[in-house]
């Protein structure tokens, strides 16, 4: 394994024909055994380059309903304080309202699918938190070990495939059978599911019996890891470092909401409303830097036979190249002054939202293979913490959430402290 440093690190991203993120990650977590076909996987990132921005500003009103909607069901009316025990539970649950609904609209509201979607994300994200400790001797070792159960034959999906199938099938069903009789007269349902039905070699005739389930169940199983499992870990980190800070930063980014708030005279958000929180956002984008993993993105040198940096250091063919997250995030020219301390609002005057890739700021990757769900992610965060701060006062009971950072290897543990929720005392007036 080689570990390259800032210098190097955009070498890496921009050069896919010599480094390859799939093969690198499939090294560390075999997910091409989880989800049986790579194709699969090429089907999500491009269903996601395509799909998501086209219809994030229609997406963007069933997001804020939904997030609306499993705050008063997680969390609820807190006229006297309110402790939430897992915090991480609570907000999987609130996330997974409108996931769901941005993934097969008709099921949003459906406790089995609900539980399903949570469920299979915890049990994939558990292999990510293996340290790869064996890849310090040889990459190989740590792919034959994580992967063992599976090619026993455990899958994480095979625990929740007949839950899928016997709740999708008939939606599917149902959109095949209404395209085939109302022609063109018949309204699309807008998300990832439909996506996924329009391509012809999924729904060659519009013949339920002719789908293959299998595959589609796989399909969305990928799609719902990717989404679930980064949006909770990304919404739980701003909201831990809003409340840790909360003295001097709560008021502020509570002023900003209420500001944005009146403007729109409490009606929805638009996508443009959401653009103007660049506190909130530089917040976010800030708590992200500052919580990362030591070292990630693995990806695999796949050169003829070795690859020489720009800096003379040569890797062979094979050789793993993780990116050095803590040299990136730790360095005054890249972050500006005093990079190990957290500022909220450092990324403001440089105009560099959450979403923007850029050399210093590496969580969502970059070049080809940049995460292609960042604006959802980044969004459904924006619009979850814009809530909190409107509706609620929340605060911890111990003196500090995190006196020191943990780490599990390369990866920082999650936290998971108990929050104190109140109903917010100040009356946002119009």
């Amino acid at each position: 394994m080689t570990i390259v440093g800032k210098e190097t690190t955009h070498e890496v991203l921009k050069n896919d024909q010599v480094f390859d993120f799939r093969e690198g990650l499939r090294m560390q977590v075999p997910l091409h055994l989880i989800f049986k076909q790579d194709m699969i996987i090429e089907k999500h990132v491009k269903i996601t380059r395509d799909f998501i921005p086209g219809k994030l500003k229609h997406l963007i009103s069933r997001i804020q309903k939904n997030i609306s909607k499993a705050l008063d069901l997680y969390i609820g009316e807190c006229e006297e304080p309110k402790v939430i025990h897992e915090p991480r539970k609570a907000i999987s649950d609130i996330f997974a309202i409108p996931i769901v609904n941005i993934i097969v609209e008709e099921c949003y509201d459906n406790e089995d699918i609900l539980e399903t979607f949570k469920g299979l994300t915890f049990s994939i994200a558990n292999l990510f938190r293996i340290p790869p400790v064996l890849s310090f001797i040889h990459p190989w070792l740590h792919q034959q070990f994580i992967s063992i159960p599976l090619r026993f034959g455990w899958n994480p999906i095979s625990k929740y495939r007949k839950v899928f199938i016997s709740h999708i099938k008939p939606v599917i069903e149902k959109r095949l059978y209404d395209k085939k009789r109302l022609g063109d007269a018949w309204v699309a349902p807008v998300d990832v599911l439909q996506s996924y039905l329009d391509d012809p070699e999924v729904t060659p005739d519009l013949n339920p019996n002719n789908i293959n389930y299998d595959y589609t169940v796989y399909a969305i199983c990928n799609f719902i890891f990717v989404s679930m499992a980064s949006t909770l870990e990304f919404a739980s980190r701003p909201l831990y470092d809003l409340i840790e800070r909360k003295q001097r930063y709560w008021q502020e980014l509570y002023q900003e909401a209420q500001e944005i708030n009146k403007q729109r005279n409490r009606n929805e958000l638009t996508l443009d409303d959401i653009s103007k929180m660049v506190k909130l956002d530089s917040f976010v984008k800030e708590s992200l830097r500052f919580s990362t993993s030591i070292v990630g993105l693995p990806h695999k040198c796949i050169s003829k036979s070795y690859y020489t940096f720009a800096n003379g250091y040569q890797v062979p063919s094979g050789r793993i190249v993780n990116l050095n997250f803590s040299d990136t995030n730790n360095d005054e020219e890249l972050q500006g002054q005093n990079p190990t301390e957290f500022h909220a609002y450092r990324h403001i005057k440089h105009n560099s939202p959450a979403t923007k890739l850029e050399r210093n700021f590496l969580i969502f990757g970059g070049g080809k293979h940049a995460c292609p769900g960042r604006s959802l992610a980044i969004n459904e965060i924006k619009v979850f913490l814009h809530q909190i701060l409107l509706k609620y006062d929340v605060r911890t009971d111990i003196e500090e959430i995190r006196p020191k950072r943990k780490y599990l290897g390369p990866f920082p543990v999650p936290i998971n402290v108990d929050l104190v929720f109140e109903n917010r005392k100040e009356i946002v007036k119009n």
